[in-house]
C-alpha cells in the first residue's frame, strides 16, 4: 500500500494535484477518493471524475473497471493509513488551534505570518475542523512545507481525543474557552476537560491557553509545557498612528505590535504575538494582523448597497456563544460610527441553562448607546414580555417581512447569532 502512498504524493507534487472527495469539484489531475457516509456512495461517483479529468480514484467496489481506478477493500482504513504515512513522512512542525472564538481567523492569521516571515507553511481548508474535515485538510497538506496549521472544532465530549490521536501537533493553541456547545456537555468543567485535551499531544513541546478565569487550574501532566495568558489582564490599545499599532502590558512592560486592521481583530494579533514567541524567536517584521486572515474567517465588514447609499454590515452571522456574543455587541457599541442597528440571532445548544444566559444577555446589553436592537429566535422572543424595549421576532422569516423600515434608517447594521438561525439569509436582503 507504500507504494499507492508514494504515488500520490508523486502526483500532488508532479501535478500540484488535490485529494477530491466530491467528483463535482475535480480538475484535471486531481485524485478522487471515493468516501462513504450515511447517505452517499462515492464509488458510484469514481469513473465519473475519471472523466472530468482524475488522474486515478480510490474505491472499495470491485466491481468498477478502469485502468485509473486503484482499488482497496476499505476506503475509510485507506484514508486512515494514508495519513498516518504522510505525518509519518512529514518533517515540518504540526500546530494545532481550538477554542470558543476566534479559532479561524487566529488560524489564518497565524499562517500568513508565517508565510510572511520567510517559514514556508500550509494551513487546514476554510472552518474544516472536524473529523473528516481534518483528515481531508492532513491528505492535501504540502508535506514539504515547514509549519503545518490545522483548525480543530468540538461540540461534544471525546471529540478532541480523536482529532489528536490523528495529528499528534508539536504546538497547541486554545484561543480561549468559553460556553459554546455546553449544553453538549455536563458542565463548564466537563467542557473545558474536553477543550485542553489539545494539549495531550505525545509530540507537544509547547501550548498557550487564553483563561479568563485565573482561579483555573491547569491538569499537572501538562502544566510546564503551557503556558496560559488571560487577554483580558493585559490591557490591550489600539493606537492609530503611521502604521496601526497594538500595544499590550506583558511582563510588566509595554509590547507594541503592528497591523493593519482597526481594531476589530485586536486580540487575534495579540495571541498571534505571543503563541509564535513560544517556538520561533525572532521575526523579520512586527507586523501581527493580515488582511488576508479575514477571507476565510467567519467574521468579516462587508458594504451593501441599499437604493442609493451604502450600508456597512458587520457579518457574524455564523456562530455565537454567550461571551462572543456580548463582547462583539459591545465592540460595535463603542465605534464611532452613526445609525447603528444589531440584529441578533439566539444561542443554540446551552442545554437546560439556555434560559438563564439568553436573560443575563438581555440584562448586559440593556444599557448600550445602539437603541435599536432586533432579537431573532424562540429562545429570545420566549422572553419577550419581560423586555419591552427589544424588538422580538420568532424567526428570520418573520422579520424579513418588516425588515424594510430597519433598513431606511441602519447605516451600520451588526449581525450575530447561532448560525441556526439563518441570519446569513437575513444579511442577503440587505441588497
Amino acid at each position: 500500500m507504500q507504494n499507492i502512498f508514494k504515488k500520490i504524493i508523486q502526483a500532488k507534487d508532479k501535478y500540484n494535484s488535490s485529494i477530491v472527495f466530491d467528483s463535482r469539484l475535480i480538475k484535471k489531475n486531481d485524485i478522487f477518493i471515493g468516501l462513504k457516509s450515511n447517505n452517499r456512495d462515492g464509488n458510484l461517483f469514481a469513473l465519473d471524475a475519471i472523466k472530468k479529468g482524475a488522474i486515478f480514484a480510490i474505491v472499495d467496489n470491485n466491481k468498477l473497471a478502469h485502468e485509473n481506478i486503484i482499488y482497496t477493500k476499505s476506503v475509510q482504513s485507506f484514508i486512515k493509513k494514508f495519513i498516518k504515512f504522510l505525518l509519518g513522512t512529514y518533517k515540518g512542525k504540526i500546530v494545532a488551534i481550538s477554542g470558543s472564538v476566534g479559532k479561524t481567523t487566529t488560524k489564518e492569521n497565524i499562517f500568513h505570518i508565517l508565510n510572511n516571515n520567510q517559514f514556508k507553511a500550509y494551513r487546514s481548508f476554510k472552518n474544516f475542523n472536524n473529523i473528516l474535515g481534518l483528515q481531508f485538510s492532513i491528505m492535501n497538506m504540502d508535506i514539504n512545507s515547514k509549519f503545518a496549521v490545522f483548525e480543530l472544532g468540538i461540540n461534544a465530549p471525546k471529540e478532541m481525543d480523536n482529532l489528536i490521536k490523528i495529528l499528534q501537533p508539536h504546538y497547541s493553541l486554545l484561543t480561549s474557552v468559553e460556553d459554546s456547545h455546553i449544553g453538549n456537555f455536563k458542565n463548564f468543567s466537563n467542557l473545558f476537560a474536553n477543550k485542553i485535551k489539545i494539549f495531550n499531544s505525545k509530540r507537544l513541546i509547547k501550548g498557550l491557553i487564553n483563561i479568563r478565569n485565573d482561579n483555573i487550574q491547569l491538569p499537572k501532566k501538562i502544566i510546564n509545557k503551557v503556558k496560559r495568558i488571560n487577554l483580558e489582564n493585559l490591557n490591550i490599545k489600539a493606537h492609530k498612528h503611521d502604521n496601526f499599532v497594538i500595544s499590550f502590558k506583558n511582563n510588566n512592560s509595554y509590547q507594541k505590535i503592528y497591523s493593519d486592521k482597526d481594531g476589530i481583530f485586536l486580540e487575534t494579533a495579540v495571541i498571534s504575538f505571543l503563541f509564535l514567541k513560544l517556538f520561533i524567536r525572532k521575526f523579520s517584521n512586527k507586523k501581527f494582523f493580515y488582511k488576508e486572515a479575514i477571507l476565510n474567517s467567519r467574521g468579516n465588514v462587508v458594504n451593501k448597497r441599499y437604493k442609493d447609499r451604502i450600508i456597512k454590515v458587520y457579518d457574524h452571522s455564523y456562530n455565537a456563544s454567550p461571551y462572543s456574543l456580548k463582547k462583539q455587541i459591545i465592540h460595535f457599541d463603542n465605534l464611532k460610527v452613526t445609525k447603528k442597528l444589531c440584529i441578533i440571532g439566539s444561542i443554540k445548544e446551552l442545554g437546560n441553562q439556555t434560559e438563564k444566559y439568553h436573560r443575563a444577555l438581555l440584562e448586559d446589553i440593556k444599557d448600550l448607546k445602539v437603541k435599536r436592537i432586533i432579537l431573532i429566535g424562540e429562545e429570545f422572543f420566549k422572553l419577550r414580555s419581560s423586555y419591552k424595549t427589544y424588538n422580538f421576532y420568532k424567526s428570520y422569516k418573520n422579520y424579513i417581512n418588516v425588515m424594510k423600515k430597519d433598513l431606511e434608517y441602519g447605516k451600520n447594521i451588526f449581525v450575530m447569532g447561532s448560525r441556526l438561525n439563518n441570519l446569513d439569509k437575513v444579511i442577503q436582503h440587505i441588497c
